[in-house]
């Protein structure tokens, strides 16, 4: 019995009324239960049918809907969830929320509450933001796409960008939300660094967070080389992110963002950061 199940029939036995749609849950419902009668486009459910459908969800998760209703799982942990039914994947918070994946440069220490945490190659911290009172970094690398923060170590990166000792952190999927990235940075106000796709919604996102100070890539010279290779350049990425970002590039007042912005028009095509992963390609900090 899921979540869109224990809702409807949460609803309906707390309705004084009798007759609901016959919509697709409730189809679904009658279908596997034979509980109520179907009256044209209608379902019938009287007190007694009311009462079996609250012993039958009792039956199957544990659940009282008189003590407790469905949307109370809304706000609740997995383990919240346990004390009041048997199906700990009723909760409404997801396991990774307001926590963050970070770590350091290869081969530096990982700072953080005035501790000094060497970690293995090709890993990172998993921890909760409220666990994070302080950090000894300078500023804050964010990387999109989680196969280049991973494997960090296997990305050259210029001199001047392998001496600092940033915070990096990955963002870029439903797991490790923006929404806790970005409560971070306002909680730490350190310069931010982006590595992420150089296609305009990637733009358009480093741009966008507070405390922006540049851009992680190649030179210019050798981005305008991959823009002009058709096995490099991703036309596709830019016809379908065009409309959503063109207002905020057009107008953006980052000199780097400007440069990107144009050679992006200029060739009608994007870059994904996977690229930086093969090759001999070099990154180097261009500040906003």
């Amino acid at each position: 019995m899921n979540k869109t199940w224990l809702a409807v029939i949460g609803r309906a036995i707390d309705s004084e009324q009798e007759l609901f749609p016959l919509n697709q849950t409730w189809q679904a419902i009658h279908q596997e239960y034979n509980i109520g009668l179907t009256q044209a486009k209608k379902l019938l459910l009287t007190h007694q049918d009311k009462q079996e459908l609250r012993e039958l969800v009792n039956k199957i998760s544990g659940i009282d809907l008189q003590q407790v209703a469905p949307s109370e799982f809304i706000g609740m942990q997995r383990e919240q969830v346990l004390t009041v039914a048997v199906d700990e994947k009723l909760a409404g918070q997801s396991v990774k929320k307001n926590r963050l994946a970070i770590k350091s440069l290869p081969g530096r220490a990982l700072k953080l509450n005035g501790e000094h945490y060497r970690l293995p190659e090709n890993s990172h911290c998993d921890m909760a933001l409220e666990r994070i009172g302080s950090v000894e970094h300078q500023s804050i690398w964010i990387i999109e796409n989680y196969r280049c923060f991973d494997q960090l170590g296997a990305i050259k990166l210029d001199e001047s960008a392998a001496l600092i000792e940033p915070l990096v952190i990955f963002r870029g999927d439903h797991v490790y939300q923006g929404g806790t990235v970005l409560s971070l940075i306002e909680k730490l106000q350190l310069p931010v660094w982006v590595m992420g796709d150089l296609d305009p919604k990637g733009l358009s996102i480093a741009q966008s967070y507070p405390n922006f100070a540049g851009l992680i890539a190649p030179d210019m010279a050798v981005l305008e080389n991959y823009f002009n290779d058709s096995g490099k350049a991703n036309h596709k990425l830019y016809e379908k992110q065009l409309a959503g970002c063109r207002r905020a590039l057009s107008d953006t007042r980052y000199s780097i963002i400007q440069a990107c912005w144009q050679l992006m028009k200029q060739h009608q095509a994007g870059i994904v950061q996977e690229h930086w992963l093969v090759g001999n390609t070099t990154l180097k900090m261009h500040p906003a």
